[in-house]
């Protein structure tokens, strides 16, 4: 089972990455984008050095993980039900 630290990281990319999106499409306020992009790039980053720790470079779950916004969660889905 995935950490628990890797569903953060994978919640919080995909949800900063939703209000970046509705903020661009309704009122594009900078102050959200200049908080909220970093947010999600640490997340991001975060996501895959936790799938790397998990999995290794050379797996399947790590080449998903690069998968931008949903990658995350595509590689707790993959490491499911593997041992710890």
């Amino acid at each position: 089972m995935p950490s628990a630290p890797l569903r953060i990281a994978a919640t919080v990319e995909l949800v900063s990455l939703v209000v970046l999106l509705a903020n661009l499409a309704t009122v594009h306020a900078p102050a959200v984008a200049s908080l909220m992009g970093p947010v999600h790039g640490c997340a991001y980053l975060a996501a895959i050095a936790l799938t790397v720790s998990r999995a290794g470079w050379r797996s399947r779950a790590t080449v998903l993980c690069l998968v931008p916004a949903i990658g995350g969660l595509l590689a707790i889905r993959r490491l499911r039900g593997r041992p710890a």
